[in-house]
């Protein structure tokens, strides 16, 4: 069976085995691998505005270079120095559906570098499902209703340059939120959640800082500001593999703080929401959360990657088949209820 159509991610994932498929994706990660007989073979993780495909690319595959019109009588053939520069680049594939093992695997025998121009990255690149103006307004809700030191810090913060790089960023390279927007959807999810714990909280007697909770929440991300970048697609930089999220935030913080003149019991405050809002040692905070507010934050922090896991690993099961794989991130199966 073959598709003459264009598929997209989600439709290709639903294919059975043996089938052959077209598609366009943008390049997120490549890499160079050798097979039982010492052959070369790439694995290759491809992406579209609907998800991810990992597929492998064996020694026999054709790699095509389209992204400039040569005459007829040049060689297309893409040089073998050029395949690993593709990540961020739109590739048009041809590829088949295989069965390994009792599972599905996608091959590609047939790699095309298009024109960057003709065929932009961006425009097949994934994106927060909600409407960037929703996002900027529930931000900007959340600020205005944030009252004193700690509120007045958020609007010093959240202008300019760095507003407009936490406004577009991805929360991650993979796992969660690994899109652009992603980084103001997922911090936006942890606050309003937060924010309303802290309520709850607050009506079952417990002294809480609602402020407190509302700041600590928009800021304890802020490290990914350093951490990632956008090349097209969300790559990891060398200071977020070395020295990861949490410290970056912790020093970004501590040099925010400074310029603003924060006082000192607010500045502990919300630096120690950064520092231990993953919640244990084992997971990357240096510290754990030791005040009220630490807890509500790292709790809806850790609530939103789990429901996030769950919605990305049951969205394409069936009702025949309702439970997930396992899911490496959260180290568990999930139900599609």
């Amino acid at each position: 069976m073959t598709a003459n159509l264009l598929l997209n991610s989600q439709e290709v994932r639903k294919l059975p085995a043996g089938t052959l498929f077209k598609a366009i994706f943008v390049v997120s990660a490549i890499s160079q691998r050798s097979d039982k007989n010492g052959k070369p073979y790439y694995d290759i993780t491809v992406t579209d505005s609907l998800g991810n495909i990992e597929a492998k690319v064996w020694s026999d595959a054709q790699w095509l270079d389209k992204s400039e019109s040569l005459p007829q009588s040049e060689d297309d053939r893409l040089p073998a120095e050029k395949i690993g520069q593709l990540a961020g680049k739109s590739v048009g594939v041809n590829g088949k559906v295989a069965e390994y093992r009792g599972l599905l695997q996608f091959n590609f025998n047939k790699i095309t570098l298009l024109n960057q121009e003709k065929y932009p990255p961006a425009g097949y690149l994934p994106h927060s499902p909600i409407a960037l103006e929703e996002l900027i307004s529930r931000f900007e809700r959340l600020v205005s209703g944030c009252g004193g030191e700690a509120g007045k810090f958020l609007r010093f913060v959240f202008k300019d340059e760095l507003w407009q790089r936490f406004r577009d960023w991805p929360a991650a390279v993979s796992h969660h939120h690994a899109y652009a927007n992603g980084l103001l959807e997922h911090t936006l999810s942890v606050a309003e959640c937060a924010k309303a714990m802290a309520a709850s909280m607050t009506e079952a007697g417990y002294e809480i800082d609602m402020d407190i909770v509302v700041a600590g929440a928009l800021l304890h991300d802020l490290g990914k500001l350093e951490a990632y970048r956008m090349t097209p697609v969300p790559e990891i930089t060398v200071e977020g593999a070395l020295l990861d999220h949490v410290a970056q935030g912790y020093l970004r913080f501590n040099e925010l703080a400074a310029q603003f003149g924060l006082s000192e019991k607010p500045r502990t405050h919300l630096a120690h929401i950064l520092l231990s809002h993953h919640g244990q040692r084992e997971f990357g905070s240096p510290v754990i959360p030791a005040t009220p507010e630490a807890l509500i934050v790292s709790a809806a922090d850790e609530l939103d990657f789990k429901i996030f896991c769950w919605n990305d690993a049951v969205k394409n099961l069936t009702d025949e088949q309702p439970i997930s794989a396992w899911n490496n991130s959260t180290q568990r199966r999930f139900w599609k209820k």
